[in-house]
């Protein structure tokens, strides 16, 4: 997919618990950049990314990615955007590399390059020998991301992607997601409760209303 016609659609989409509507009827048309998807505690930021995401399903509603259509072709909606969730790696039994590893049969466009780039920026290596359920909040936060990055997917969703990291790791992926809102090459979808720095200036932002 070319940037021109890359467009993440979403549309009268429907959520909630029981005494809690989170969206109804909430449409939005997400384009190439990086979009900061802000709001308070408990408006469903989180919520909403992982519906984005294809991790939740909807009530009711449509997502539709260029022309992939989301509950018509639900591989190939996954196939083009990537979730990275706040939660624990699913599969933390595995190794670092064995989960990128797994990772990569997932995606078709996985970037081996640029997930040993982002290995040795994040100080990963010395990791590699570990199971994730073993490493740091922060460590393991490294390994989720660095999947996501290297995914090489249309649509990248990044849910608290900075909490729990170093000063340095912090830097990087702040300057690599400013890089990413400017060129416009794919769609960034961020929550985050820190700053973004310079990605905050290039990208767009989306302010979820509070609830109640």
């Amino acid at each position: 997919m070319t940037p021109a016609s890359l467009l993440l659609s979403v549309d009268e989409l429907a959520l909630g618990y029981p005494g809690i509507a989170l969206f109804d009827d909430w449409s939005h048309d997400f384009a190439p950049g990086l979009t900061w998807v802000r709001g308070e505690n408990g408006c469903g930021k989180s919520t909403l990314l992982k519906l984005i995401g294809g991790a939740l399903a909807p009530e009711r509603g449509s997502l539709r990615c260029a022309t992939i259509d989301a509950q018509r072709d639900p591989l190939a909606y996954r196939r083009e955007v990537y979730w990275c969730g706040p939660d624990g790696i699913a599969f933390d039994h595995l190794r670092p590399n064995e989960f990128f590893g797994f990772i990569a049969g997932l995606y078709p466009r996985f970037d081996v390059a640029v997930a040993e780039h982002w290995v040795q920026r994040l100080g990963l290596a010395p990791f590699f020998a570990r199971r994730i359920s073993e490493l740091s909040t922060g460590t393991h936060r490294k390994v989720a991301v660095v999947a996501a990055l290297a995914a090489g997917t249309s649509v990248v969703i990044l849910d608290e992607p900075l909490s729990g990291l170093d000063q340095a790791s912090l830097d990087a992926l702040r300057a690599h997601l400013a890089s990413a809102a400017a060129a416009r090459e794919r769609i960034w979808i961020v929550a985050s409760h820190e700053p973004l720095g310079e990605a905050a200036i290039a990208g767009m932002t989306l302010d979820l209303p509070r609830r109640g």
